[in-house]
């Protein structure tokens, strides 16, 4: 207090002496002590224990001038402020007052289980000049927890029950949570008189564990519960100890503690009652008098728990010893009960009852042993008829059936009579069966035996001789073979083969013996005769037939001028069919009748003439001649021009030159002119010095043979001095006369265009607009001399209608004289010079080698890759070949870019290369390029599809090359095909389930679905460009008739039979995708059909190795449905209870009137089991469609049926076995 009013009074001093003095004095002062200031961090004890002392630490400085330090500073380190200490504010101000600060750390004593912490003080920054002292600017504390955690265990309850429903839980509990940072765990084992898995499960992890905030870990434990008797069991927990063992304890408890006792609950007898086998509860007596109840428990007497017995009651329920049987044998029928008893009669299970009943067995009585049975027509050689039930005494109920014999004849009738008239001689076996029998007794069967003979004592047997079909029977003039050729087998012994000709009395009537050998035409009966008894054999009717050969005649060629119609005649005797043909011997006829017209015969040709009458012709054959004389031809001259000065032109003219044609041998002759002109050996005239004018000459021929006549032809020369230009058409005399021009006439080839200018400016190269040969000025404008559309003057062939268009209807293209257009209309082949005149000049059919060769630039390829296909067409003949075409599809494995032909023209569209002619010897080249595609095929074929004439060597006609393509693997698409007969209601419905099956048998007027399924089973996630190929033939031909299809992806075209997309062309699968396709058609005809399906490309192409799924195939068996004959099953019903066709019936009417039959059937499915049988049925109702009363699957059955009709009716036999097959549809 002092200190502080001494400052007081010197403060006024200051003032009153001068204040500016002191307070620069008192500046300089300050700023010189507070620029030395050094602030440093000091600190008591640095390791501390939780819970004991608190540490301090201080700040301070150097020296104390008047001026402030704050001092900032950090809290670090592994402790949490707030939660381990008290938290600290950071800052302390050091002034005038005070030089040093002390801070104390609170430490807070907590109930964690902790490491050592840390906390670390450090000097950040001090303000007002001061500097820090690094040498003491950090500190650091230690404190160690004082905390121990304890564990301790529980158990709840000490006793378990052994049904299994209750559980024991042991608790271990932790007294301090653990904040070490790392879990402590606790390991532990089970062990005691019970077992793990059998009589007790545990659910709790091992080791325990105890992260940071757990403190209870459970062990809990199920019974299991068992029908064994058994000792009470106990379980027994032991600890281990804890893995940090310095911060954690755990004291074991007594054994007592930790156990925890199953107390067992069951009975000796167990719990279950006998389980009662599935043998047959009823036996047959005799032989079986006694039944062990105990065979009817399975596993007998030993099933019985340890400790216990089976025993048997009449009780249901028994509850005493009294109530049991002695033992387990009965001979009564009636109901006992089974149960297992404890052998200290403790405890006893449920019963468990079954119900014996004891049966005796029908009998068969006694056989009576028959005489013998005849089986002749009556009973005039003894009896033929047997009433079997006479032949048995003292029998129960029962039914004799065939069993064995030379044929099966069926007992029939009230007292089931067997009727041996007709039938083969032999001993007939037949059981008598009783049908009272109730199981497990059997019916039993006994069998009687009856010989059968012919008591007839002629010998001549039952068998007409068996003909020789293999000799002649009908002669042309005389009969070359005997009667007995015609029977060589022996007969009878005793018997003699003779033939008769009245079959009503054949012993009366034998043909003579000289007739044997040399019959006369008619019919003839034969049979084997025994003498003897006088009586024949059945009878073998023969009949001859002798026919006269019919002969030609006269017969009369026919000749004429040229080609063109000739007819040929013949007669015969005996009206007989008169045949010609083209060679002496075999081939076939190529005309009938009297008179046989040859049209547009071009050459001479022998025919020959034959007459036939009744199978028999007449030989040899007559030669007929067609002669054609060759025609004559003066040449058809065309006129022409020459000059009359050689100076101005050449004045000599060869008039050979003037043919158009050529011409037959004959002379030239002046007819007219100015002045009379002398022709030279050569047949030139020299006009050089004659006047100006027209002349004109003939040429006759002299070479004709009649009926053809010689010809006279006429050619006109117009003769000028060639100097001017007398027509004014621009062209000199001269010149017209070089060129062809008439110098008369300034349009010579009267086109309308003049001379002059179709000529043009050089004369030395005329005009000639198509290359012909023949220069415009002589070539028409206008006119078109083949007729084929094209002009002459634009036309390379003017009398070549196939030039330079062959397609059009003109065209000859073979050459026989008449247009392809009109043998189109005709219905001939345009391309076959023989078709339809054989006798056509050009007709010349001998076959030519065309050899095919394909080849390709690259062995191997990839997707888009260019390859080049090259084909070459070589003509091995030293004939000329006309009309080529050859077939060059490309697969859909290749894109179209570009073609060259050397040759013809190739569309490809079609496919097809055409090609006018090959010269002999010649070839001809075709190169296509194409890109590479997905999907294939990759297979490219060259083939000869036609020519004129037709190609010989079918081995060289196709050339084939296969392009290598390296294919992704993994690609499978697998195609499935079924069929399916349509029911009532159906309809297309890809969704819907069916039975779909690959071998369906509809009849006729039933409809048919085909499904096909295509699925991606590949690796890859999507084939596209799937292309499906389905052809069901709708023709006039077919089975079927379509009615519509459906298809969930892509679209059908029933015509072509492919399945593929709409727009683009295919469909496309991801992977596991099912697309599906139906086809539905009506059956119309019977038959047997294999529909198949099958893919065609994809892309990728389906891997190498997975072709085989690729196709599939349903089988379809159409059949009329069966009429409605006697005995005869109606082979289809629907067992659906609507009212119509529910059952299969028999037919038991003949024209209206009821026919009293009994029949016997077996119906088999089509693995071969019997489904349905039933044996002296009388019953319209055959069959009602159940099998082991369950209904069998519809689809197709087969029958053995066999009939006996219990009266005569007219036109069936008395028994009849029928086989056929039924169609079951539901």
């Amino acid at each position: 207090m002092k200190l502080k009013k001494k400052k007081a009074r010197f403060a006024r001093s200051l003032r009153a002496h001068g204040k500016i003095v002191l307070l620069l004095l008192l500046f300089l002062g300050v700023g010189s002590v507070a620029s030395a200031q050094v602030v440093s961090l000091s600190t008591s004890a640095t390791n501390v224990t939780e819970g004991g002392a608190n540490p301090t630490f201080t700040i301070s400085r150097n020296s104390n001038p008047l001026t402030t330090n704050t001092v900032n500073y950090s809290v670090t380190g592994t402790t949490t402020s707030g939660a381990d200490f008290t938290a600290l504010d950071g800052t302390v101000n050091l002034n005038f007052f005070n030089q040093s600060v002390t801070t104390t750390i609170e430490i807070d004593d907590d109930n964690l289980v902790e490491n050592a912490e840390t906390i670390i003080i450090t000097i950040v920054s001090a303000s007002g000049g001061a500097t820090i002292n690094n040498g003491a600017r950090t500190a650091t504390f230690t404190i160690t927890d004082n905390d121990e955690g304890t564990f301790t265990l529980s158990r709840t309850p000490a006793t378990l029950a052994e049904d299994g429903a209750a559980t024991a839980t042991f608790t271990l509990n932790l007294d301090k949570s653990n904040a070490t940072g790392a879990a402590v765990t606790i390991p532990y084992t089970i062990t005691g008189t019970a077992t793990n898995g059998t009589d007790y499960s545990v659910q709790g992890a091992s080791p325990l564990t105890f992260p940071e905030g757990v403190l209870t870990r459970n062990i809990n434990i199920a019974t299991i519960g068992d029908t064994d008797p058994e000792a009470n069991e106990t379980i027994i927990l032991t600890l281990g100890n804890p893995s940090n063992n310095t911060q954690f304890s755990y004291t074991q408890m007594p054994v007592a503690q930790r156990t925890v006792t199953i107390i067992d609950n069951d009975c000796a007898a167990g719990d279950t009652p006998p389980t009662i086998n599935g043998r047959a509860n009823a036996v047959c007596n005799p032989p079986t008098a006694t039944v062990n109840l105990n065979t009817y428990v399975t596993g007998g007497a030993t099933s019985a728990p340890a400790g216990s017995s089976l025993r048997w009651s009449n009780n249901a329920n028994p509850t005493a010893v009294g109530a049991l049987l002695p033992n387990p044998n009965i001979t009564a029928t009636g109901t006992y009960h089974a149960v297992y008893w404890a052998n200290d009669n403790s405890c006893f299970t449920a019963s468990s009852p079954v119900t014996i009943t004891f049966n005796t067995p029908p009998s068969v009585g006694t056989v009576t042993t028959p005489s013998n049975a005849c089986n002749n027509a009556n009973d005039d050689f003894g009896p033929t008829r047997i009433p079997l039930n006479s032949l048995i005494t003292g029998n129960d109920a029962g039914t004799w059936t065939y069993t064995s014999g030379p044929a099966t004849v069926n007992p029939t009738g009230a007292n089931n009579q067997v009727n041996f008239r007709g039938q083969p001689a032999g001993a007939y076996v037949y059981t008598f069966t009783t049908t009272g029998a109730e199981a497990p007794c059997t019916n039993d069967s006994i069998s009687v035996t009856i010989n059968v003979d012919d008591c007839d004592p002629c010998t001549a047997g039952n068998a007409a001789p068996v003909l020789d079909t293999s000799i002649q029977r009908t002669f042309c003039d005389d009969i070359t073979t005997g009667l007995n050729d015609y029977a060589p087998n022996s007969g009878p012994n005793g018997t003699v083969l003779r033939w008769a000709t009245d079959d009503a009395d054949p012993t009366g009537s034998f043909v003579p013996s000289n007739r044997l050998n040399d019959p006369l035409p008619g019919t003839y009966y034969g049979f084997y005769y025994d003498a003897v008894n006088d009586c024949a054999s059945p009878l073998l009717q023969l009949t001859l037939a002798q026919s006269e050969t019919p002969e030609i005649t006269s017969s009369a060629g026919d000749s004429r001028c040229g080609p063109g119609r000739v007819v040929l005649r013949a007669t015969a005797t005996q009206n007989a069919t008169i045949n010609w043909f083209t060679r002496a011997t075999g081939g076939s006829p190529v005309g009938t009748g009297a008179s046989f017209a040859i049209n547009d015969l071009a050459s001479t040709t022998t025919y020959y003439v034959e007459a036939e009458a009744n199978g028999c012709k007449s030989s040899p054959r007559v030669q007929v001649e067609a002669v054609i004389f060759p025609p004559v031809t003066a040449g058809n001259p065309e006129n022409a021009s020459s000059c009359n000065a050689a100076q101005f032109g050449t004045t000599t003219l060869d008039l050979d030159t003037t043919f158009a044609n050529t011409a037959s041998a004959g002379g030239w002759a002046w007819s007219s002119g100015p002045a009379n002109v002398t022709i030279n050996g050569e047949n030139v005239v020299d006009f050089q010095g004659l006047p100006n004018g027209t002349y004109v000459f003939s040429y006759t021929t002299t070479g004709a043979q009649a009926p053809c006549e010689n010809e006279t032809a006429e050619v006109t020369i117009s003769v000028s001095s060639c100097d001017t230009d007398d027509d004014g058409d621009g062209l000199l005399g001269g010149l017209e006369s070089t060129l062809g021009t008439d110098p008369n006439n300034p349009d010579s080839d009267g086109d309308g265009i003049n001379d002059g200018d179709e000529v043009g400016d050089d004369f030395d190269n005329p005009l000639d607009e198509d290359g012909d040969g023949i220069i415009d000025a002589l070539d028409s404008n206008i006119l078109d001399t083949d007729l084929d559309g094209v002009v002459d003057q634009l036309d390379p062939a003017n009398n070549n209608a196939c030039i330079p268009d062959n397609s059009n209807g003109l065209c000859d293209t073979d050459g026989d004289g008449i247009t392809d257009g009109q043998e189109e209309t005709d219905g001939t082949n345009p391309l076959d010079a023989c078709d339809p005149d054989i006798n056509n000049g050009n007709c010349d059919p001998t076959p030519i080698d065309l050899e095919v060769v394909k080849t390709v630039d690259k062995a191997e390829a990839i997707a888009g890759d260019e390859v080049i296909f090259s084909i070459a067409v070589n003509n091995l003949s030293n004939r000329v070949a006309r009309n080529v075409t050859i077939g060059e599809m490309l697969e859909t494995g290749f894109e179209y870019k570009s073609h060259t032909a050397t040759e013809g023209s190739y569309i490809v569209a079609t496919g097809e290369w055409t090609i006018t002619e090959i010269p002999a010897n010649g070839t001809v080249t075709l190169s296509i390029t194409v890109d590479v595609l997905d999907g294939g095929p990759y297979t490219n074929v060259a083939e000869l599809l036609q020519s004129f004439p037709v190609d010989e060597n079918p081995e060289n006609d196709s050339s084939e090359v296969t392009l290598n393509i390296d294919l992704p693997e993994g690609i499978d698409l697998v195609l499935e095909k079924f069929a399916r007969i349509v029911k009532e209601g159906d309809t297309l419905g890809i969704q819907r389930p069916y039975n779909d099956l690959s071998r369906v048998n509809p009849l006729v007027g039933q409809e048919v679905i085909f499904t096909i399924k295509v699925t991606n089973k590949s690796n890859e996630d999507a084939v596209s460009r799937i292309v499906v190929s389905d052809l069901i033939p709708f023709d006039s031909e077919s089975m079927f008739e379509y009615i519509s299809h459906v298809a969930d992806k892509g679209g059908y075209n029933q015509n072509t039979g492919e399945w593929r997309g709409d727009s683009s062309g295919s469909f496309d699968l991801i992977r596991n995708e099912v697309a599906t396709l139906e086809i539905r058609v009506r059956v119309i005809a019977e038959g047997t059909y294999e529909n198949t399906a099958e893919i065609k490309s994809s892309s990728p192409a389906e891997s190498e190795g997975n072709y085989d799924n690729n196709i599939d195939t349903a089988t379809v068996t159409a059949k009329f449905r069966t009429e409605a004959e006697l005995g005869i099953i109606f082979n289809q019903f629907s067992p659906n209870n609507d009212g119509t066709n529910d059952v299969l019936k028999i037919n038991k009417e003949h024209e209206s009137t009821p026919v009293d039959l009994v029949y016997d059937i077996k119906i088999f499915n089509r693995y071969g089991k019997v489904v349905f049988e039933g044996d002296q049925m009388t019953d319209e109702v055959i069959w009602d469609g159940t099998w082991e009363g369950k209904q069998a699957p519809d689809g197709t059955y087969f029958y053995v049926l066999n009939v006996t009709l219990q009266e005569e009716v007219e036109g069936f036999d008395t028994t009849t076995t029928k086989k056929g097959w039924i169609q079951l549809i539901r």
